[in-house]
């Protein structure tokens, strides 16, 4: 089926992009849609640590992703940078592994303190953070929080009926795992989950572990690149795709 550039533009708007977007029903995904998913009998410690046998047998999809557009006048232009990601993604001792990589000339990471606690956003407009010396690299995976009724999240952080849940990692901190319903209303949720990063060869290879997601699920992806200054809804992101 063919999608209209018109269509195309509006969800080139979405994850934080200030523009709102109607729910999509769900509908039988595409070929290049889908995200395989291969099934191994390691521990989930082994396959989190990079098992070779168990990656070897992973099937590797190339997910495009978009830029955003600047969110703040002092933004300065971006370039699409990172045009793709390779997602590679197993089932193992009850989890789900995402192997998310991606080509970066820069390593932008430090070390800091952990995250503080802090409460829930109550601004009704973000404004740029002043720490504008620090940005990291980071990426993220969008799954809805609860069935979706037959349609999908708003790629805009979903709403309030549909509400979504990110695993969030930093090069900085370390994985953060969020929940939001709409644009503006990410919060930290105090927990965390297991992942592993690993930058090599102007490359960075993320692995994400996530509660077992039925075949169905769906899923998007999210990249930050901090020599371009990302941060927020700057960033890459992808359209959804669906678990197989």
């Amino acid at each position: 089926m063919r999608v209209s550039r018109w269509t195309q533009a509006l969800a080139i708007l979405a994850w934080t992009c200030g523009v709102s977007l109607a729910q999509e029903s769900a509908k039988p995904a595409a070929a290049g849609q889908v995200i395989p998913v291969s099934t191994s009998n390691a521990r989930a410690e082994a396959v989190l640590e990079g098992d070779v046998a168990s990656w070897k047998q992973a099937q590797v999809k190339k997910v495009s992703l978009n830029r955003t557009p600047p969110l703040y006048d002092t933004d300065t232009p971006a370039a699409n940078e990172v045009p793709v990601a390779e997602v590679s993604s197993l089932r193992a001792g009850g989890k789900l592994f995402v192997h998310l990589a991606w080509r970066d000339g820069t390593r932008d990471t430090a070390v800091l303190q952990s995250a503080p606690d802090s409460p829930p956003e109550t601004r009704f407009l973000k404004t740029p953070t002043e720490a504008d010396d620090r940005f990291f690299d980071a990426a993220a995976i969008m799954v809805p929080l609860q069935g979706s009724g037959g349609l999908n999240p708003s790629l805009q952080m979903g709403d309030a009926s549909h509400p979504v849940r990110i695993y969030y990692w930093n090069s900085a901190r370390g994985a953060m795992l969020m929940e939001a319903h709409g644009r503006g209303t990410t919060k930290r949720t105090g927990q965390t989950f297991p992942a592993k990063g690993t930058y090599l060869n102007g490359r960075w290879m993320v692995t994400f572990e996530l509660p077992t997601q039925p075949a169905g699920t769906p899923v998007a992806f999210a990249v930050w690149n901090g020599s371009q200054e990302d941060r927020d809804g700057r960033k890459y992101f992808s359209v959804w795709y669906v678990l197989e």
